[in-house]
């Protein structure tokens, strides 16, 4: 708990011990309280700082804190006070995911799932807070390998589906799908158990045709229409199957067209070549 003397330690124009209460709603002041703490923790002084670590440690801990993430996010204009704010949600996600009720846990996912998708389908969104979305990305994966498939058997599906309606949320839920593959395929034996692990090969395996199908539709209505898909989108399609290619059915390489897809028209063009290899 939070120490008497802390607000004079850290000549703080607030008590700190504010922010650990979660008793009442959280407003505009309160977030204001919080940029004000996380401020300190990166350019405070020594004693600032050790303050300002000791009540944002309180604070992510806190079993009720995950609860004010969507005021956080709305209503800061700290982008280093977001990241904290992710953070409190990934703690939750990674802590006290199985315990948590249904109720609460759909009512993540979902808030989680909207706030990409509006973010990703903004491109200038896109370019000035990449930062944030890419930290937004990871905390889905963090749910995604909570749920799926057991509890969200149609995220691949979902997530593939919603794609072909904006060229910029495409190229973002691309990278979800990486962030995933990498997740099981490189990372997984290191933090998670092996039969999770083999649980997730399975499924992304036995769910990979769908994956594919975006890949190639995307790369063939660049190829029906130059200039229709972006050169972004295109690159990140080809590093996609990249990585996917290390795992996935060889029948994919050898009984469909991708080979001669990519050899005829992504191999000339300088700036898909080192993505094509």
């Amino acid at each position: 708990l939070l120490r008497q003397g802390t607000m004079a330690v850290a000549g703080l124009p607030f008590d700190p011990a504010v922010l650990v209460n979660f008793a009442e709603s959280w407003d505009q002041s309160k977030v204001q309280m919080l940029d004000h703490m996380v401020n300190l923790m990166y350019s405070g002084d020594q004693s600032a700082r050790k303050i300002a670590h000791e009540v944002l440690t309180q604070v992510k801990n806190h079993p009720d804190a995950w609860r004010v993430v969507d005021t956080i996010l709305a209503t800061s204009q700290s982008a280093d006070t977001k990241f904290f704010a992710l953070n409190v949600l990934e703690n939750v996600i990674s802590t006290r995911w199985l315990v948590l009720p249904e109720a609460q846990k759909t009512g993540i996912k979902n808030y989680v799932v909207q706030l990409v998708i509006k973010i990703s389908a903004d491109e200038q969104f896109v370019t000035t807070q990449k930062h944030f979305l890419t930290k937004l990305n990871e905390t889905l994966v963090h749910i995604v390998k909570q749920e799926w498939p057991h509890a969200w058997a149609n995220f691949i599906p979902d997530i593939c589906g919603s794609s072909k309606s904006n060229q910029s949320l495409c190229e973002n839920n691309l990278r979800i799908l990486n962030m995933l593959s990498e997740e099981v395929f490189s990372f997984g034996k290191n933090h998670m158990v092996s039969k999770k692990v083999a649980k997730l090969k399975d499924s992304l395996n036995a769910q990979f045709a769908t994956i594919y199908e975006l890949c190639d539709f995307i790369l063939k209505s660049h190829v029906a229409q130059p200039g229709s898909v972006k050169t972004s989108l295109v690159s990140t399609t080809l590093n996609t199957l990249a990585n996917f290619l290390e795992w996935i059915p060889l029948g994919y390489v050898f009984e469909t067209d991708l080979i001669q897809t990519l050899l005829v028209h992504f191999w000339d063009p300088l700036e898909y070549r080192i993505d094509c290899a």
